[in-house]
């Protein structure tokens, strides 16, 4: 189950890029539900397949808490109104 909403802590720089450096054993890679959420955002900008509207902007460096929450709001509708 994947929880649309952020704890404490930093997140992760936008946009994450993958490597093929071995990340140590003892680190363990977090990224936020904003990250996902904006997957989704994504998606429907590119497919126009909202079923709520309203959709808000991508994310991009150096977005704000409030553009994050924005995007986790967002995903929480769709996935509140998709048909079961």
């Amino acid at each position: 189950m994947l929880a649309l909403c952020h704890g404490n802590g930093s997140y992760l720089p936008r946009l994450y890029q993958e490597t093929s450096t071995p990340v140590p054993t003892d680190v363990e890679l977090r990224t936020d539900a904003s990250d996902v959420a904006d997957q989704v955002v994504h998606h429907d900008h590119q497919h126009e397949t909202s079923t709520t509207g309203d959709l808000p902007a991508r994310l991009e460096n150096g977005c704000t808490d409030s553009q994050r929450d924005a995007v986790r709001a967002y995903a929480r509708r769709e996935w509140i109104t998709s048909p079961p």
